[in-house]
């Protein structure tokens, strides 16, 4: 009997939640934007079996504020509960956590095309990126 077994570990975003009015502390004001989750998980066969180090942001579309939230929230949100996302569950970062993330995704200013964080020219056009 041949066997062949295919397992990784992956980190993946995905998006919980696109909503039209959510407030942003940065411009006291209630504007667009989207909450996402990101995490890391194991699979075999292409069958995610765990996830661990999960983390909730809120993204605005018009501004370029990203702020995190606490899980407890975050979970709420993706179970379809009733949120209210305040000022005080908006927490401040320095980009740490979210900007080095490899399943978050970077666009190339010359082409557009989306590329992982991690690339330094982009494999598309050739322009260096960082």
């Amino acid at each position: 009997m041949f066997f062949i077994g295919v397992f990784g570990i992956e980190n993946k975003e995905k998006i919980i939640k696109e909503t039209q009015r959510i407030y942003c502390k940065g411009c006291n004001d209630y504007i667009e934007g989207k909450i996402i989750k990101v995490y890391s998980f194991f699979h075999f066969f292409f069958i995610p079996l765990f996830k661990w180090n999960e983390k909730y942001y809120v993204i605005y579309n018009n501004c370029d504020h990203v702020y995190s939230i606490s899980k407890e929230k975050g979970k709420s949100i993706e179970h379809d509960e009733s949120y209210e996302i305040s000022y005080w569950d908006l927490k401040d970062f320095q980009g740490a956590n979210y900007e080095n993330n490899n399943a978050i995704n970077n666009k190339c200013l010359r082409c557009g095309r989306e590329l992982e964080r991690d690339y330094i020219y982009c494999p598309y056009c050739g322009k260096k990126i960082r």
